[in-house]
């Protein structure tokens, strides 16, 4: 982005379409819908841009009028005579498509915006129409659109603004907003803006229903604009999750995103016929698709404005080790849990002189190092300890970061303690985040302590999880997605052709055919042929049923295990059959499959889901055929390689017990990655596999077993 795109047909063959780095540095604005009356969003707009100081022409379009505020009033903007780069409209539905077919007339517009509601987000059909009509005059146009319901851009450099949110000032920074709603976007810009040192920006924008700019496209506008060093972006969903995903991973490689996502809900209610669908929660997949693509989340709207503080202001940290300095128990406590409980963070190992010298330093009832990365200083500690401390604790080599916990007593003057700090800091370059608590008397430190470089916040929690938000800003990797060409298979194309699932032998011999290590196995027709089978493989067998209509085969008894001999294996059959007729009267038996038993090992869950969003998407769990009660699971979009798999395994709890437990050895974690790499390119590459569902899969010491397999087909 940021560059002219050639798009449609002028006088030469060519029309340009232009950039959205033009639109933002509009240097004409026409408000269509111009109002007189004060309650008119048209004129505030107009109110908003004269009151802000804005840095070119402002048109006010209304047929009624003369004047607005002060300002020549056109009855069209064919009245126009001079350039006209942006039109910002705020009238109903059908007038907007009017304006939008003489903006196209006029040949010289470069960027709409739709204040008006009342488009496709209604699900009205005549309505959708109508924004089916506006993107269609805008292509053909080259027009660029933001919205339609939205408040479109700012930009502090020009002093544009075309929406009408209160509260806000174009004070120039290094941030960029992306948003999807206006009046979060807006207050979001407002509480950076009420910082003790108001945290500026250098562009806005909302995109509305996205019918033509969207929330990508100015993630990566942003990318390439050196004017801004951290995009935060209020993400309420996306139309194209890959393409966003390809996006976020080229931005992330030079400078910072932090979304916050809301709308946590499941995909899983419609999926109910595998664990995998059950559990792919949206919410879920959209964490593993940030993380795979670097994108830092933050879970609320403070915390996404104290990750942009911490990622503005301070210098990158050299790892994720963190000394709680506070001179207060209670704010060390609440700082202590917030870094256990976020799991980016750990306290730092401050070396044994340290330590001691820190106890030297500090009254008598200090906690020094109980455990090691706290110091509670307690409240006898006067400015020329925290000064003294502060120095000692960032020149260990094994402290990357600080958070300074302090509420001064009536005695100790805040700012006294401030000025003792600021110089060291400075001087050791490390990040440190202060918590000097909120009111007016803290309000004077807290302005100086961030004039110095140093952020503030209001809570210890908010200063912990800022540091975590700069840590994963500058540790993470994002993997853009490959490109893997469709295939087919003669199993899958069976299956399809009969108009049913392929059967679990199916599909172990499909997930063979492609290099996963399965089980061997025989597709035991009769009960002789079952007692045949175990013979040969002597050793304990498994018998599983073979019906297409039975989905858990363990909950009506289609499982059988731990059989030897002919006459274990013989009534093992007979009752099993049995079972599953009694349970489904019209199950389909297509046999029974012999499998010998596993090795013991410790048993994870691998299966795939297509997201409506993202596609395939792949999920990790531990505890196998207890996956819905333990809940721990993780995701990423497919295809990824090996580093991705081995992220996904290392971010579930279940990685402690692959790596060996209580006398347990370590489990093959790298075949089992190599399992997921497999899995996701199977994913990708067969676009009509709508489900896998590998589970339990049982990891050994060296290699796997994959218990139990299941492929289901979509439908279409």
């Amino acid at each position: 982005m940021g560059q002219l795109l050639v798009e449609g047909m002028d006088e030469e063959g060519i029309t340009m379409t232009a950039s959205l780095r033009e639109i933002f540095e509009s240097r004409s604005i026409a408000v269509v819908g111009a109002s007189e009356d004060p309650s008119k969003a048209g004129h505030q707009v107009v109110r908003t841009l004269l009151a802000a100081g804005y840095l070119g022409k402002i048109y006010p379009v209304n047929r009624n009028e003369k004047q607005i505020l002060g300002l020549p009033c056109y009855s069209s903007i064919a009245e126009i005579k001079g350039p006209l780069d942006l039109i910002v409209i705020s009238l109903p539905g059908k007038a907007v498509i009017s304006v939008m077919e003489e903006a196209e007339q006029r040949g010289d517009v470069k960027g709409v915006v739709v204040l008006s509601a009342g488009f496709a987000e209604t699900a009205i059909p005549e309505n959708v129409e109508a924004q089916r009509q506006l993107v269609e005059i805008a292509r053909r146009a080259g027009i660029r659109v933001f919205g339609p319901n939205c408040i479109g851009i700012m930009n502090p450099d020009r002093r544009l603004v075309t929406g009408f949110h209160p509260g806000i000032s174009l004070v120039p920074g290094n941030v960029g907003y992306v948003t999807q709603s206006g009046a979060l976007g807006g207050s979001l810009v407002t509480m950076a803006l009420s910082q003790p040192k108001p945290l500026g920006f250098a562009r806005f924008g909302h995109v509305g229903n996205m019918c033509d700019v969207s929330n990508q496209e100015l993630i990566e506008e942003y990318g390439n604009d050196p004017r801004i060093e951290v995009i935060l972006v209020y993400l309420e969903g996306v139309k194209d999750g890959r393409e966003f995903m390809r996006v976020a991973s080229r931005v992330t490689k030079n400078k910072p995103v932090l979304v916050l996502k809301v709308g946590r809900t499941q995909i899983g209610a419609k999926a109910a016929l595998s664990h995998t669908g059950t559990l792919a929660g949206a919410d879920a997949v959209y964490n593993g698709a940030f993380k795979q693509c670097g994108v830092v989340r933050a879970n609320t709207v403070h915390d996404l404005i104290a990750g942009a503080k911490a990622v503005s202001m301070l210098p990158k940290p050299r790892g994720n080790r963190v000394c709680i300095l506070t001179e207060a128990g209670g704010m060390g406590v609440v700082s202590m849990d917030e870094v256990e409980a976020g799991g980016v963070l750990e306290l730092a190992p401050m070396s044994q002189e340290t330590c001691e010298r820190l106890t030297a330093l500090l009254p008598p009832m200090a906690m020094v190092c109980k455990p090691n990365g706290y110091v509670d200083m307690t409240a006898a500690a006067m400015a020329k300890e925290f000064g003294d401390a502060i120095r000692l604790v960032l020149s260990d080599a094994n402290v990357d970061m600080v958070v300074l916990n302090s509420i001064p007593p009536t005695f100790l003057p805040a700012m006294d303690v401030a000025q003792a700090i600021v110089p060291v800091v400075k001087e050791l370059g490390k990040p440190v985040a202060a918590c000097f608590t909120v009111g007016q008397a803290m309000a004077e430190t807290r302005r100086y302590l961030e004039e110095s470089g140093i952020p503030t916040f209001e809570s210890p929690d908010y200063a912990v999880r800022a540091l975590a938000m700069l840590t994963q800003a500058t540790f993470s990797v994002s993997h853009p997605l490959g490109d893997v060409p469709s295939a087919r298979h003669p199993i899958l194309d069976r299956a399809v052709l009969e108009a049913r699932h392929p059967l679990e032998p199916e599909s172990l011999d499909f997930l063979s055919d492609h290099g996963i290590a399965v089980m061997p196995h025989v597709l035991a027709r009769t009960r002789e042929e079952a007692q045949r089978a175990a013979m040969e493989m002597n050793s304990p067998v498994v018998l599983k049923i073979v019906a297409p209509q039975v989905i858990h085969k363990s909950d009506i008894g289609g499982v059988k295990v731990n059989l030897q001999g002919n006459e274990a294996v013989g009534q093992g059959h007979d009752q099993m059959v049995n079972d599953v007729k009694s349970a489904i009267a019209a199950a389909d038996i297509h046999g029974v499959l012999v499998v010998p038993m596993a090795q013991p090992g410790t048993e994870v869950i691998v299966g795939m889901v297509r997201d409506a969003q993202f596609g395939p998407t792949i999920m990790f769990g531990t505890g196998g055929v207890f996956v819905e009660l333990f809940k721990d699971v993780s995701f990423r979009i497919a295809p990824f390689d090996k580093e991705v798999a081995l992220d996904m395994i290392k971010e579930t709890k279940g990685y402690q017990v692959l790596r060996g437990m209580r006398g347990e050895k370590q489990k093959d974690i790298a075949s089992l990655a190599e399992l997921l790499v497999q899995v996701s390119q199977l994913a990708a590459r067969y676009p009509q596999i709508k489900e896998v569902d590998l589970n339990p899969i049982r990891v050994h010491e060296n290699g796997y077993s994959v218990l139990d397999a299941r492929i289901l087909l979509d439908a279409e």
